[in-house]
Order: C-alpha cells, then structure tokens, then sequence
C-alpha cells in the first residue's frame, strides 16, 4: 500500500468529527469497509467513543495537509510492536489508520489545542456544521487599582484597598456592609459580564443585583451619605434595599433611574433604546433632556434620550432571563435573534429578506444554539446555518 494511502481513514474520521463528511465520503468508505469488512470495526470503535465538547474546535481546525507533512517526516519512527494487542508488523490500511491516528493526534494536537473555543461542539442531532453551547455565570471584575479578577462559581475571597474583603460564594459576588469610611466613595469597581454569561452580585448596601449578557455595571466600593449611585450598561435586574434619607441612582446612555426601594429591570444596551420595567415600588425616570416621569409597577418605559413611551408591561417576558428562559411576545426574528446572539455569543447575518412577522413562546437559556434555533423554525418560516460562531437566517424555499 502507498503511504499516503494509509491517510484516507485519517481524513474521514477529521471530516466526521468535524461535521463535514459528505455523501461522496460516506459512499468512498463503503467500499473500503465492503473490501475490508473488519474496518468498519475499527471505524466504530474511533466514532462511538463521541468527542469531548472541548475537543470539537480542535477538529474542526486541524490543518490535514500540515499534518500529513508532519507525519511523512517522521516516516524514519518505528511504531510500537503492538497496539490494541495486534501485530504492528503487519502493513495495511488497519494498521495505517491506527498508527497515522495516534501519529496526526499527537502532533496536531500539540500544536492546535492553545486557545480552544469550548463552546463549540459537534451537532450530531440536527445535522448543522457544528452546536454551540449556551452562556453560563461568568464575569470580569475590574478592583480600584485596575487589576481584573476572573470570577466563577467557586468561593474566594478578594482583597481590595483599606483592606476591605470581596466575598464570592454560590455563584455571587458580595460585598459586606462597610463603616462608610469616605475614601471608600471615591474607589470604583466594575463587574463586567461577557456575551453567553451572566452574573450575581450583593451591593455594600444589601442590594441585590442579576446582572445579563454583554453588560457591565460601575459601582463604588461604598455610597455616598445622600445617594447611592451606580451606572449601567446592558441589562440588569435590581431588588433596592430599601433607605428612606438615601435613593438609589442608576445613571444609563439614555437617563436615569431614581429609586428608594424597589424590583426592577433595566435594559440600557447602547445600540438601541432602553427600556424599564416596574415589578413593585416606585421609580422616577429622568431622560438625557431632564424629563421626568413616575412609573407604577407594571409599567415599562422605552426611553431613548429625548422621548419616553409608556405601555403596559409582561412582567414575565421582562424578566424571563433572570429565571433561566427566554419568552418572545410579538417578536420579530431579528429580535429574538438579538437575543440569541449576546447569550450564545455568536454572529447574525441575514441573507435576503427575511419575515417581518412576529412570533410568540418560550424556551429554557440551557438549550443548545441548534436546538433553539429548531425550536424558532418551526414556526418563523426561516432556515438556520450554522458555521462556528456565525449564524445565517434565510427564508424557507
């Protein structure tokens, strides 16, 4: 047998594992296996063992011409005497395929798996080039003296200025009520939260905040005597505790939220209007031209710099995402594809005009992308492809 021969298995297994074997493939390798039935074995030993989900970027990027160059030049190694319990003295494509395998992993792997994507994975359901899995809690915290800190679900403890402690524990960030030490006003933090994550933390003053994907919300490491003040970019979700002599401030692109105590949502992304809505309590809306408006609870106010439109709000649909789903009411696709696109942190292109109808229903955030995407189909008359972290809408037919 030619050496390269010996890589043709090589290549379908890549392909397999990449989501790109194509029927030409499939009907290539049923000839092998009819000429050599004891391949298919071997073949469904190396497929059935599935791939791990950080793993699938790996595939998907390996360089298969680099990677034969790689493993002719070592062509002078002598393979061990046996594999898997079998004679490696005997030359054929089974052997071919099991030594090159280890070979091309080895190598490639090495050199391919700095930097991986985990969230990418193979779609072995729906049939898309690739899956990709949905956000988590996760988040960036920016300390006084510029250093950022990775956060996650684990407990620690950090250390900011004046010896004050930062605690994270179940998946929150807390910080302790402090004596109201005046130097403290002037000392900032931010917690940032990336696309396909989402946060929890606990204010000095025992406010409580959930924080959404691509966001990010500035803070001091204590409040003023008269305010409490703290800005926001994107969506958050704040439960103010309640201080009669000391409103709480939420300063936005479009305006700010004025609040004694209370629960609400805010959505302050700067590519569109932003928008609040009311749970309970009582809030003062003052827009960028200093108009002011007092909300009621259930009411939302979409507010733009200038303007303040006030409607009758789904308390539901508004604060869906901090309950772990997403619910669409009259949503166009591109605005659930908006959605989509921070929490899967993906690309959204449109191909040809799409629907301007609008849709309706809910789905849990821990779907993978592909089946969300299934799910939305079925009932927007649009198609989905998937191509890493880009997603392409068309029309059906």
């Amino acid at each position: 047998m030619m050496k390269d021969d010996q890589f043709v298995l090589v290549d379908f297994l890549v392909k397999h594992f990449s989501g790109t074997l194509s029927q030409a493939d499939r009907q290539t390798l049923q000839k092998i296996f009819d000429e050599d039935p004891s391949l298919r074995n071997q073949w469904d030993r190396y497929t059935s063992q599935g791939i791990r989900s950080n793993d699938a970027q790996f595939w998907d990027r390996l360089d298969l011409d680099q990677a034969r160059a790689n493993i002719l030049s070592r062509g002078s190694i002598k393979p061990a005497r046996r594999l898997f319990g079998m004679d490696m003295s005997r030359l054929g494509i089974y052997i071919g395929l099991a030594a090159s395998l280890l070979v091309f992993v080895g190598i490639a792997l090495f050199l391919r798996m700095i930097n991986q994507d985990k969230q990418l994975v193979p779609d072995q359901v729906y049939h898309y080039k690739n899956d990709v899995l949905p956000g988590g809690q996760k988040a960036t915290l920016t300390l006084s003296n510029g250093k950022v800190v990775t956060l996650s679900e684990e407990q620690t403890t950090l250390h900011e200025k004046n010896g004050e402690q930062l605690q994270v524990s179940g998946g929150q960030l807390h910080y302790k009520p402090n004596s109201g030490n005046a130097a403290l006003a002037n000392l900032k933090n931010t917690l940032s939260v990336p696309a396909s994550g989402f946060y929890r933390m606990v204010l000095p003053d025992g406010t409580k905040v959930w924080i959404n994907s691509a966001s990010e919300l500035i803070y001091p490491l204590t409040f003023g005597k008269s305010t409490r003040q703290v800005e926001l970019r994107g969506e958050a979700y704040f439960e103010v505790a309640h201080e009669k002599d000391r409103p709480f401030i939420v300063s936005t692109i479009h305006g700010d939220i004025k609040v004694l105590g209370t629960a609400f949502n805010l959505t302050a992304y700067s590519n569109t209007a932003s928008n609040v809505t009311l749970i309970n309590g009582n809030i003062q809306l003052t827009n960028k031209n200093q108009s002011s408006r007092k909300i009621i609870p259930g009411q939302k106010v979409e507010f733009d710099g200038s303007n303040m439109r006030v409607t009758q709000a789904n308390i539901e649909k508004e604060t869906a995402w901090q309950h772990g789903y997403f619910y669409f009411e009259h949503d166009q696709v591109q605005d659930i594809m908006e959605q989509l696109a921070r929490w899967y942190d993906i690309k959204v292109i449109y191909q040809g005009p799409i629907t301007k109808k609008t849709f309706g229903g809910s789905m849990s955030r821990s779907v993978s992308l592909a089946e969300a995407l299934e799910l939305i189909k079925r009932g927007a008359g649009v198609e989905f492809e998937i191509d890493r972290k880009t997603v392409t809408v068309k029309n059906k037919n």
